[in-house]
């Protein structure tokens, strides 16, 4: 999935990265509708984040929560209790909290440096990567944060509501994911929904260029990004610092010696399943096994 996001630049350094044509072919910046954005090295859900929509053929940035709020929410933020961090694609029209976005053409881009992802291997030890955007072999400079790279745009949903009725609106936002690409399902089975070209962005953002439902498709495993691993300071969301994105050696696989292996056969040739018999069962005297034959089960 994704749970921790990386966005560095502040405010005015955003919208410059996030020039855009307006439809008469001007270059411009998005315009910061409230507030700025505060740089973030390890920004876990809830935390504020750079949100960009179309609102009128134009684009602007507003700071939102991460993680969605619906327009029906009328209470205090602490009785809100649902993860919406995360959206998956595939329900987006199933579940309420996200189809009313969706289809009321509420889409919007979350610019980020990068995310981090733990190793999801049952068993193994949980290793935080860096995620970020692949770049060519001329852009490489080896900088030591690996920070100067294109920012990923990921795909996303926001909704406004008043908290306590208030008169004022509460932004939020939820980042999309769907399944990961061969660039990352070693690690984990989801990413963000990553947008890469202008063309993508202007269909996302823009009511008008497609309809929501058209847009489903953008929303595709890309494999555009790179990754390393990096210190397991960034475990904690109070670390909020360049040294979450330093890198560190990849893990090492530990070899087994000729004398771990022979006792690793010896207990499995060793090992062996004991059958006993009593006569036929009566009634009452079934396993467990029996008694919960043809019970439905869940998962």
């Amino acid at each position: 999935m994704c749970g921790r996001l990386v966005c560095v630049l502040e405010g005015q350094n955003l919208t410059v990265r996030c020039q855009y044509r307006d439809n008469s072919g001007n270059i411009k910046k998005p315009e910061w509708e409230s507030g700025y954005h505060v740089p973030g090295y390890n920004l876990p859900p809830t935390s504020q984040i750079p949100v960009l929509y179309g609102k009128m053929g134009q684009r602007f940035f507003r700071s939102m929560r991460w993680g969605l709020v619906p327009s029906t929410h009328t209470k205090s933020l602490r009785e809100f209790n649902l993860s919406t961090h995360n959206c998956c694609s595939e329900t987006i029209l199933e579940r309420p909290i996200y189809s009313r976005a969706f289809l009321k053409g509420q889409r919007c881009v979350i610019p980020a440096d990068g995310f981090f992802e733990w190793n999801s291997t049952k068993g193994a030890e949980k290793i935080p990567y860096f995620v970020h955007k692949s770049r060519g072999k001329e852009d490489k400079t080896g900088d030591k944060h690996d920070i100067e790279h294109p920012l990923l745009m990921i795909a996303g949903l926001y909704d406004k509501c008043r908290l306590n009725n208030e008169d004022s609106f509460f932004y939020s936002a939820s980042v999309i994911t769907v399944s990961a690409s061969s660039s990352i399902n070693w690690l984990h089975h989801r990413m963000p929904a990553l947008l890469e070209t202008e063309e993508e962005i202007q269909q996302w953002l823009h009511t008008g260029a497609l309809k929501s439902k058209d847009t489903l498709p953008l929303l595709s495993p890309r494999v555009c990004i790179d990754l390393y691993p990096v210190s397991k300071v960034v475990n904690s969301v109070y670390i909020n610092s360049p040294a979450c994105l330093e890198k560190t050696e990849p893990p090492k696989k530990r070899k087994v010696n000729t004398l771990e292996k022979f006792f690793s056969k010896k207990q499995k040739t060793d090992s062996t399943v004991e059958v006993s018999f009593s006569g036929p069962k009566t009634k009452g005297e079934g396993s467990e096994e029996d008694a919960n034959r043809g019970k439905p089960t869940t998962s």
